[in-house]
């Protein structure tokens, strides 16, 4: 489990590659980065674990080169932190033996390694060093060997963005188990004209063909293996790219960055992502954007380059068309969270997979998981969190609505009969549930009428029919009734439905059903 509280520390400046777009690699080439004293060091972990954090991360500059680093991770261990996060750019681990002086402090570990390109050439045109990318295959080999956790990340520019769609087969050969893309701040730059930043800054349009296929890559990849990959595209602007979006996010979990200020002095702990978003903006037309909440804008340096007209605010039917599987689900129902909030209910989001609403006596909640819902929709469940009786017959009921009035129509309406209907209509409602949809027939709603549940049922070609489920003396009755002439859709609809029904044969000895 991911520790809840994280810091990270910059153990200087001093680099051993040239990276275009960093200051660490700048200060170094000028004379400017020092080693750094273990002291200071040591004093701010103390403070860090006293504070409750249990996640470490040491970033430079190059961590590795420091003097005092092994010093360092070893304190780090003895205190307690429960993850230790080594972010490299995997040139002095080449050597094997550096790589296990770290592992024989008997930390846990995590690699991430910073990959400036996924090809030879990007990686070493972007941090100006010719045999960079060859030492990390040769320190991804080490880890690897070793079993341990490598993640890999890589700072986009105009230099390396090419080359995104490689990092599939990369990160599958080597056993990285996450990737992180971050758009370039120019204020992490150093000393650089005009016309280095706009050439490492294009516009992000021209970028996102080469991001939409390195997704489609992983898509790929995960279904060879059957399960997801976790890759990430940072800052860039939710609507430039709307097939991203559930790749993409802006900020993170809360990190407190303690960092080098110029005099190569250890900072005051600061919030990450606060700092971040300083030298960023948006216009006022964003504020009409489903994804406004979540997006921090586009840097000012890369405004004043190519202006703004990119951001066009996300509205349903854009987001709708380019988020067909509903990953983004709670920003899809925003507007049935308006109304709800309309009728007096509370709804808060979990995530983007899970809405929960909240009326008076009941509590539902809107999932992407369908499994064992009250009620489904296409791409969503209806779970009952909470109630029973008519507080939740009600809730059901405006819900219901609330969710016709959205134009959502359901696979199985919500039953709000099961939780006060009798035994056995109760059972066979939620194992008509378990079974539906059914071809050609909607399931248009379920009400209960004393000790007798209704379903509204209709055919693809107009049919329409009332199934009735009841209970006498405890055993289960039920029949049908069709509205005006039986239709033939409706015909092997309702022959589907009553064969779920119908008993099943007991096996030889097995008691009736």
């Amino acid at each position: 489990m991911e520790p809840e509280r994280q810091v990270e520390i910059q153990l200087g400046h001093l680099c051993n590659n040239r990276c275009l777009f960093c200051v660490s690699g700048q200060r170094t080439a000028m004379g400017e980065a020092r080693p750094m004293a273990a002291a200071p060091i040591l004093e701010r972990l103390d403070a860090a674990y006293a504070a409750g954090h249990r996640k470490l991360t040491l970033l430079g500059g190059e961590p590795t080169l420091q003097p005092a680093f092994l010093e360092v991770v070893q304190h780090a261990v003895d205190l307690g932190f429960e993850e230790i996060v080594v972010f490299t750019n995997g040139v002095r681990t080449a050597r094997a033996e550096l790589v296990d002086a770290v592992l024989a402090t008997g930390g846990r570990f995590t690699w991430r390694i910073s990959i400036q390109g996924a090809t030879e050439e990007a990686h070493c045109r972007t941090t100006g060093k010719p045999r960079s990318f060859q030492r990390i295959l040769r320190t991804l080999a080490h880890l690897r060997e070793r079993d341990q956790r490598v993640t890999v990340n890589m700072c986009v520019v105009g230099s390396n963005v090419a080359s995104v769609p490689r990092f599939p087969e990369l990160v599958e050969r080597w056993g990285v188990e996450q990737l992180h893309l971050d758009l370039m701040r120019p204020l992490d730059a150093g000393e650089r004209s005009e016309a280095e930043l706009r050439a490492m800054m294009p516009p992000y349009s021209e970028m996102a063909p080469a991001f939409e296929a390195m997704i489609e890559g992983f898509r790929a990849l995960e279904a060879r293996r059957g399960r997801p990959f976790d890759v990430n595209i940072g800052n860039l602007p939710y609507c430039v790219a709307p097939r991203l979006i559930p790749w993409t996010h802006h900020d993170g979990e809360h990190t407190e960055t303690i960092a080098i200020d110029g005099d190569d002095r250890l900072s005051q702990p600061w919030n990450k992502y606060l700092v971040k978003r300083r030298d960023k903006l948006k216009p006022e037309r964003c504020r009409r954007c489903l994804m406004h909440d979540r997006c921090s804008g586009v840097f000012e340096t890369y405004a004043r380059f190519h202006g703004t007209d990119e951001l066009v605010p996300i509205d349903a039917a854009r987001l709708a068309a380019v988020d067909p599987e509903r990953r983004l689900l709670t920003r899809h129902l925003r507007p049935l969270a308006r109304r709800l909030r309309g009728l007096g209910a509370v709804t808060r989001e979990r995530g983007e997979a899970r809405l929960e609403v909240r009326f008076d006596g009941a509590a539902f909640a809107l999932d992407r998981a369908r499994e064992g819902a009250a009620a489904r929709y296409a791409h969503f469940g209806v779970h009952v969190l909470e109630g029973r009786g008519a507080p939740l017959a009600e809730a059901a009921r405006q819900l219901a609505d609330a969710l016709e009035a959205e134009g959502l129509q359901p696979e199985v309406p919500l039953s709000e009969a099961i939780a006060g209907a009798p035994r056995t209509v109760a059972a066979r409602l939620e194992r008509l549930a378990r079974r539906a949809p059914f071809v050609g027939l909607a399931w248009r709603s379920t009400r209960l009428e004393g000790d007798r549940a209704e379903l509204a049922l209709e055919a693809d070609d107009g049919g329409r029919a009332t199934l009735w489920l009841g209970e006498r003396e405890g055993r289960a009755r039920g029949g049908y009734e069709v509205d005006g002439e039986p239709t033939p859709g409706l015909v092997a609809g309702l022959r589907a439905l009553l064969a779920v029904l119908r008993p099943r044969r007991p096996r030889a000895g097995a008691p009736a059903e």
